[in-house]
């Protein structure tokens, strides 16, 4: 067992001092759980609250009151001491009672007035500025999806460029984002090195900087057959909807068990909440604590994410860019089966088990969810400061052998208009993360 990771050592003492009573009550449902959970936090998650928590501590009793000032006035007109609400973790009947308010978006407009003042302070005090690397987001509509040239890339609405690919290189054991991962087979015999090799040997890469989420399990198990050249290589998140077959059938039998009322919801939420899900989990998940509990929040905040391969994906990339900040991710979408009729996915209902007609491959739907969802995962990562200047996005549909790019004028390949070869893409990728 690994060591529990222990709070910083400033931190525990501000706690100590009594810090928490100086937050609103709101507040404590989210603070307390984050602390309570310290140990299955990505680096980011732990700055964003040790920042908010020591801003807090600093301030004179007068300046903290003022800080949360709108916010406790805007708990008293809710009636917030009057709910039953959980102040030690984030639970159904809380957001369900702040968000039924009439004051519901004052509430969260005040709340991010308070995260904002501890960022501007953490900047102007110790220079916590974003980190100016560059970044790389790998999405891939892999060789089965059908795709229209007229309108695969319409949805973009011409925020980056079309590119034409050259994919001789690729064969149909192997999709072209797996070769971009693992390295480009060469006429020795040999390959150079992969995408995923560089993004965790960057110098400064954490063990959350480099993601690969799969639909299936082809590029999960490709990444894992790959050793790294360099011995002190930070690990990759290896996601893998076809590797998490256990985890996903447990939620799924769990989750049906829950009656239709709020009270149980969250009876069955909590139990989830705390059941060992380390023999559901693949053994690259098991032996890394943040990423189980990662993928449990996922399977119950996810909408989809249970059932359809393709919405893991989308869901699985957004709560990466929300929490970890990756400076590296591939995802590749995959096939999803027709739809059943009578069966329940909006309560998780797993539909190869509650009807027993067979499953059919759904193309053209996967390759509509896989198009749309695309955009979505980069809509995803726009929203946070660190991916608006220094980060490429290539979206393949190896169909119709084309790309979609969006990234800075710097970027190499910006405006190509020649066919590019595999290896060059690779090239020209590699040569932006490292």
């Amino acid at each position: 067992m690994r060591e529990k990771d222990k709070l910083p050592e400033n931190l525990q003492n501000a706690l100590s001092n009594g810090l928490l009573k100086r937050l609103p009550i709101t507040f404590l449902p989210f603070v307390n759980q984050q602390l309570n959970q310290w140990d299955h936090l990505f680096p980011n998650e732990r700055q964003s609250i040790e920042r908010l928590l020591l801003y807090v501590a600093d301030l004179s009793s007068e300046q903290s009151a003022d800080l949360f000032r709108d916010v406790v006035e805007i708990e008293e007109k809710m009636g917030v001491r009057q709910w039953e609400f959980s102040t030690t973790e984030q639970t159904i009947q809380n957001s369900s009672l702040l968000a039924r308010s009439p004051y519901f978006q004052d509430w969260r407009r005040a709340v991010q007035a308070v995260y904002d003042a501890a960022d501007s302070h953490a900047l102007k005090t110790s220079g916590a500025a974003v980190k100016p690397e560059n970044r790389l987001v790998l999405l891939d509509i892999p060789l089965p999806l059908p795709a229209d040239a007229a309108s695969v890339w319409r949805r973009w609405q011409g925020i980056g460029q079309p590119m034409k690919l050259d994919l001789g290189l690729s064969s149909g054991k192997a999709s072209a984002l797996e070769l971009l991962l693992t390295g480009i087979p060469n006429a020795d015999g040999g390959r150079s090195g992969g995408l995923l090799d560089a993004a965790r040997s960057r110098s400064d890469a954490s063990s959350a900087d480099a993601w690969v989420i799969d639909a299936g399990r082809s590029l999960v198990d490709a990444a894992l057959g790959q050793e790294s050249s360099t011995t002190n290589a930070a690990k990759a998140i290896l996601l893998s909807n076809g590797r998490l077959d256990l985890y996903r059938q447990s939620f799924s039998h769990e989750m049906n068990t829950m009656h239709k009322d709020l009270a149980d919801a969250d009876a069955v939420f909590d139990r989830l909440r705390k059941v060992d899900v380390t023999p559901w989990c693949p053994a690259e998940v098991a032996e890394e604590p943040a990423v189980r509990e990662f993928l449990r929040s996922l399977y119950l905040t996810g909408n989809g994410a249970v059932i359809y391969g393709n919405s893991f994906v989308e869901w699985a990339a957004s709560e990466a860019f929300h929490r970890a900040r990756p400076s590296f991710l591939a995802a590749q979408f995959g096939v999803r089966s027709k739809p059943k009729p009578f069966t329940g996915v909006a309560v998780f209902d797993n539909p190869d088990q509650v009807n027993p007609l067979p499953a059919v491959d759904d193309l053209p739907g996967s390759a509509v969810d896989a198009q749309m969802l695309a955009l979505y995962v980069w809509l995803a990562a726009y929203r946070y400061q660190e991916y608006q200047s220094s980060t490429v996005c290539v979206c393949l549909a190896e169909s119709l052998s084309q790309a979609y790019v969006v990234a800075p004028r710097e970027f190499t390949l910006w405006q190509e208009t020649e066919p590019v070869t595999l290896d060059r893409l690779h090239h020209a990728l590699r040569a932006w993360i490292t």
